[in-house]
């Protein structure tokens, strides 16, 4: 699953109890672990992500 942001792609894994979000570029990534009371369903992952300043 992906997610884009300002021409940005980024790169979602589900875990039992939280969102795995990557980014990567080059030889340097990023990753943000998002649990899954914060958003339930990849719906609400995708608005917390095109909404927040952390992405």
């Amino acid at each position: 699953m992906t997610i884009e942001k300002d021409g940005k792609v980024y790169t979602v894994r589900e875990n039992k109890a939280s969102w795995t979000v990557s980014k990567g570029e080059g030889r340097v990534s990023v990753s943000y672990n998002v649990p899954k009371s914060v958003c339930e369903t990849f719906d609400a992952l995708t608005v917390y992500v095109t909404e927040s300043n952390l992405f």
